[in-house]
């Protein structure tokens, strides 16, 4: 089971990393294990993004004006944690999205 975890948990860090890379929507992606966070760029953004996960079956909370983190099962495996990757790759897609936000 913590193979499963530290598995799934590094999944998710790379992907939000390469989201935060190749997209510009979140920033500092930080966590142990399956417990992850991540900032955006104001507290309108976290609105957003939050609601938009949230509809997208993603439960997200909120640390802060302008952190999200999550807190999945242990028993999540790297399948369901790309749910959320593909969720805010759709998100980008379906908003207007300012690329210069962290300036």
């Amino acid at each position: 089971m913590l193979k499963m975890v530290d598995h799934s948990g590094s999944f998710m860090k790379i992907e939000l990393g390469n989201i935060q890379r190749d997209m510009g929507i979140i920033a500092n992606v930080r966590g142990n294990g399956t417990y992850i966070g991540f900032d955006t760029p104001s507290a309108k953004d976290a609105d957003l993004i939050q609601s938009w996960l949230l509809k997208s079956g993603i439960l997200v909370g909120r640390s802060g004006l302008t952190t999200l983190s999550m807190r999945p099962p242990l028993c999540m495996i790297p399948s369901e944690a790309a749910h959320l990757r593909n969720a805010l790759k759709n998100y980008v897609s379906n908003h207007e999205m300012n690329q210069n936000q962290w300036a």
